[in-house]
């Protein structure tokens, strides 16, 4: 009896999240997909760019993540908008869509291969931040320059 009803408490608790604690999720959400984003970008050996918006492939996405394949000093100006698969879902495209009525705002960021966040062709020289608001206090995602490192507030 008392399994279930802990059961119960927990899927209650779940859906019944007040907006201020999605906004918080979805800013964790995001602190880790740009740390996914660096990692791959290491691993693979190449540029990629985490883009606000919807792409044509993700209706309704608030952000998605491209391969920069052009070969210039900023491989990701010019690149298509094809956004690539997400390795954590098979078949899926790397696209995520936050909680109404939650929003984002934030610019463009890539990862080169090094994994050192860019904004062009030039290495960020102060704090990249992502703000979610619609839920009480804005959130934030902090990329860090030259690391790269990611805090979400």
């Amino acid at each position: 009896m008392l399994v279930i009803l802990a059961i119960l408490t927990y899927v209650v608790l779940r859906n019944l999240r007040p907006a201020e604690a999605q906004a918080l999720q979805q800013a964790e959400r995001l602190r880790d997909d740009l740390r996914n984003v660096q990692m791959q970008a290491v691993n693979l050996g190449r540029s990629l760019q985490l883009k606000l918006g919807a792409p044509a492939g993700c209706p309704g996405a608030s952000y998605y993540v491209i391969d920069c394949t052009v070969a210039a000093a900023d491989p990701c100006t010019g690149s298509p908008n094809t956004p690539i698969a997400d390795p954590r879902q098979p078949g899926g495209l790397f696209c995520v869509t936050l909680e109404p009525p939650l929003a984002l705002a934030g610019a463009d960021l890539y990862f080169d291969p090094l994994g050192r966040p860019k904004n062009g062709a030039a290495l960020i020289a102060a704090n990249a931040t992502f703000t979610i608001t619609g839920g009480g206090p804005a959130r934030t995602a902090v990329v860090t320059p030259l690391t790269g490192f990611v805090i979400a507030q």
